[in-house]
């Protein structure tokens, strides 16, 4: 039944199947989400062989009692596919950010690199709490960011500009690449104060456009992180609610250890020999190798 419902099953249609109600469901599924180990405590027991590449983001999570959805903090390491560190809060702020991140002090663990979205108080955070990160704003992320602010879906009138910004962001480019592209986009379109403050921003914030330099394969948009968003958004599709803020820690701590404990089977390219391997087996040490956490 917890199995049943950590794949997306409510507590009705588990009643349902195995013939018992929903508040029956509800406490049995419930006591034994509670017997599994925390997934933060396993990663500072057992984990200790991370890569220096992360992507952070932010999945907001549906809860009853609660006006906004709640922010469900964590970050996959790119190299491992791994999610050591997860944080449910109340909000996405700097100062839950700083809590998130502040984990990675437990494990003595730093990333050297980072992508995320274009939230302030994450990149703030991250700033703080990882004073050498090298922070890479997702392309993709800035690029809707743009074609929201300036309504290209209904209004045609900045629909070539936003198109010019899509290029710009479409490959890694050297610097002199990007300030050559950057530049005649200045050129085109300096005299219209809105593209103009566009621009000007892309320019004072040229070092997380280019953050990737010097980081050999790394990525430049959270598609993996975003991956994993879309599997999570698919097993909540049934649930609707959570019923409480304890139920959705039990029950998001579950599906991550799932996903640790699961062999990798769909990787490609690059990460091609992940695969037959599970997340938690990466990132832990041999001298672990037979305790049963692991």
């Amino acid at each position: 039944m917890m199995k049943d419902h950590i794949n997306g099953l409510s507590f009705r249609a588990i009643g349902e199947r195995y013939g018992i109600s929903k508040s029956t469901a509800y406490h049995k599924v419930t006591e034994e989400l509670k017997n599994l180990p925390d997934n933060n405590k396993i990663t500072f027991t057992y984990c200790n062989r991370f890569s220096n590449v992360f992507e952070f983001d932010a999945k907001y999570i549906p809860v009853k009692g609660y006006p906004k959805d709640l922010a469900f903090l964590w970050g996959v390491d790119y190299w491992r596919h791994d999610l050591p560190l997860i944080l449910l809060a109340k909000a996405e702020s700097f100062r839950t950010w700083s809590t998130c991140f502040s984990y990675f002090r437990i494990i003595n663990h730093y990333p050297m690199y980072m992508v995320c979205d274009d939230h302030h108080g994450l990149k703030m955070a991250a700033r703080f709490k990882f004073p050498e990160v090298k922070i890479q704003t997702c392309y993709f992320h800035f690029s809707k960011g743009i074609k929201t602010e300036l309504r290209v879906a209904t209004d045609e009138t900045y629909k070539e500009f936003s198109k010019r910004i899509d290029d710009l962001l479409s490959i890694k480019r050297a610097t002199i690449d990007f300030d050559r592209k950057l530049w005649k986009l200045f050129n085109n379109y300096k005299d219209d104060p809105v593209t103009l403050k566009i621009l000007t921003d892309i320019e004072r914030r040229k070092e997380e456009f280019l953050a990737f330099q010097g980081f050999l394969k790394c990525p430049v948009t959270t598609n993996m992180i975003e991956g994993f968003n879309s599997h999570l958004e698919e097993r909540l599709k049934h649930i609707n609610s959570f019923q409480s803020f304890a139920h959705a820690k039990l029950w998001l701590n579950a599906y991550v250890l799932k996903r640790r404990t699961t062999k990798l089977t769909d990787c490609r390219g690059k990460f091609k020999k992940l695969n037959g391997k599970r997340p938690l087996e990466i990132e832990r040490p041999q001298t672990h190798a037979t305790h049963p956490c692991c």
